[in-house]
C-alpha cells in the first residue's frame, strides 16, 4: 500500500481540552466519508489505514460498529499532569509516529481531570501554555506533520501592536511555528491583514469562510427554497453591519442573498468612548418599516455595540431583527443585556457556530440562541487536505440560488 491515498501519511485526530464533543462529531463524520470511499473503490479497509495484527483483529470483532469503532481508532487522546505549583504536562496516549496529525485547540475556558483524577480548570492562559506543550511534545513523537485547527483564536482581537505594546497575535504565531506546526486552519480571522505575522514559510495556513457557514445555515433552516429566496428574502429582508468596520462582512451576506445592505454608523464621546449617537445610513427610497433586518458580524464579546443597534432598527419599524454571527464569545455583561433585549421583542433570534465552547445550561437559559453546526465542513476540509485536494470552495462567494437549487433543493427531491 502506497502513500497514494494518504497524501501527507495515516491521519489521526487530538482533542485538546474544550474541544471533545466537536472532535467527536467531526471523527464520527470522518468515519462515514472513509467507510464510504473504502467500499466505493472496493479497497481493503484494513492496508487502507495500516492497521496492525492487534487493530486487525479488533476492527474485526466489531465489524457490526465499523462507523463507530472507525471514528474512535483515528481519535487520539492525550494524558494530562498537574503540578503543585499550577504548571501543567501533556503526553500523548500512545503511538504517534509518521501520523498526519489534526490537533483542535480553543481558548475557551474549561476543565480537565489530570492523571491523578484531579479536577483543574484551565483558563485562557493555560490553554495557551497547553497548546504549546501538546506542540512539542509531537515534535519528541516523530509525526509526519501537525496541523493546528483553531476554533476560537482568542488573540484575534489584539492583532497590532498599540504604541510600545506588544501584539498578542503576533506573538502566538511565532509560538506556534517554533514548537512545530505545519499548518494553521482556522474560521474567519478578526483581521486577515494580521496573518503576515505569520512566517508561511515555517507554518502555513488557511483562513476559511466563516460567513459561509452562517449563510448556509439560514438558506437551510430559514429560507428552504428558490421560491421563498425570491419573493420573501430578496424583497423583505435586509442585511445590517454592526459598525462601519463590519461593512465588508455584511457586505458578502448582501451579495449571496440578493439583499439590501445597510451600514451603521456610531458616533462615540471622545472622553469616554461611550456611543451618543447610532445612525443607519440608507438611501432615501429604502424603508426599514416591515422588514426582517439581519444584523451580521465576525463575533459578539460584550454584546455593546450590537444590542444598541437591533434597539435601533426596532424603533425604525423594522418587524424582526436577528443576529448571525460566527463566534459567540459572551464575555459578561453579554448574556444579560441579549436576554433583556430578548424580553424586550428587540431581537428574534441569535445564529452563532458552535466554535466556541458553551455548556448547556448556556443555551437553556437563552432559547433564542440558533446553533449553526460546523463539525460537517471541518471534517470535509480534513478529508480533502489529507488527499491533497484542493479547498477552494471554502473561499470562494456563496451563490445562495445555485446553493437552494443544488445542496437543499435536490437533497429533498432525492428524499
Amino acid at each position: 500500500m502506497s502513500y497514494s491515498t494518504f497524501t501527507k501519511g495515516p491521519i489521526k485526530i487530538y482533542p485538546l481540552p474544550g474541544t471533545e464533543k466537536y472532535v467527536q462529531d467531526v471523527t464520527n463524520w470522518l468515519a462515514k466519508f472513509y467507510l464510504k470511499h473504502v467500499r466505493v473503490k472496493d479497497l481493503n479497509i484494513v492496508d487502507y489505514f495500516y492497521m496492525d495484527e492487534a487493530e486487525e483483529a479488533s476492527f474485526k470483532k466489531n465489524i457490526d460498529r465499523a462507523e463507530e469503532f472507525l471514528a474512535n481508532f483515528i481519535t487520539g487522546k492525550f494524558q494530562y499532569f498537574a503540578h503543585k505549583n499550577g504548571a501543567l504536562e501533556v503526553s500523548i496516549d500512545g503511538s504517534a509516529r509518521k501520523k498526519d496529525v489534526y490537533v483542535f485547540h480553543t481558548f475557551s475556558d474549561t476543565t480537565i481531570k489530570d492523571f491523578n483524577g484531579v479536577e483543574r480548570k484551565l483558563n485562557f492562559s493555560d490553554q495557551e501554555v497547553l497548546l504549546y506543550n501538546t506542540l512539542d511534545a509531537f515534535l519528541e513523537a516523530k509525526v509526519e506533520r501537525v496541523m493546528l485547527f483553531e476554533m476560537n483564536l482568542g488573540q484575534a482581537r489584539s492583532d497590532r501592536p498599540k504604541g510600545r505594546g506588544g501584539c498578542n497575535l503576533r506573538t502566538f504565531f511565532r509560538n506556534i511555528t517554533a514548537n512545530g506546526a505545519d499548518h494553521l486552519f482556522v474560521y474567519q480571522l478578526h483581521s486577515a491583514k494580521s496573518l503576515i505575522g505569520i512566517d508561511n514559510t515555517k507554518t502555513s495556513y488557511d483562513n476559511l469562510s466563516g460567513e459561509n457557514l452562517l449563510k448556509k445555515y439560514i438558506l437551510r433552516n430559514h429560507v428552504k427554497s428558490l421560491d421563498f429566496l425570491k419573493s420573501v428574502t430578496q424583497k423583505e429582508w435586509i442585511i445590517s453591519s454592526v459598525d462601519a468596520g463590519g461593512k465588508l462582512f455584511a457586505a458578502k451576506f448582501a451579495k449571496a442573498l440578493k439583499t439590501p445592505l445597510l451600514v451603521v454608523d456610531k458616533r462615540r464621546n471622545s472622553l469616554t468612548n461611550l456611543v451618543e449617537e447610532i445612525t443607519v445610513l440608507k438611501p432615501d427610497y429604502l424603508s426599514i418599516e416591515g422588514k426582517t433586518v439581519y444584523v451580521v458580524d465576525d463575533m459578539i464579546d460584550t454584546g455593546g455595540s450590537i444590542v444598541d443597534v437591533c434597539r435601533k432598527y426596532r424603533e425604525l419599524g423594522a418587524k424582526e431583527v436577528n443576529i448571525a454571527v460566527v463566534y459567540g464569545i459572551f464575555s459578561p455583561p453579554a448574556e444579560e443585556k441579549l436576554s433583556q433585549l430578548y424580553k424586550e421583542g428587540a431581537i428574534n433570534k441569535l445564529i452563532v457556530t458552535d466554535l466556541v465552547k458553551k455548556d448547556e445550561d448556556f443555551y437553556r437559559r437563552n432559547p433564542y440562541i440558533e446553533i449553526a453546526d460546523t463539525t460537517y465542513t471541518t471534517a470535509r476540509i480534513i478529508l480533502k487536505t489529507n488527499m491533497g485536494r484542493s479547498l477552494e470552495k471554502y473561499f470562494m462567494p456563496l451563490d445562495a440560488e445555485e446553493y437552494i437549487t443544488k445542496k437543499i433543493e435536490y437533497s429533498l427531491f432525492k428524499n
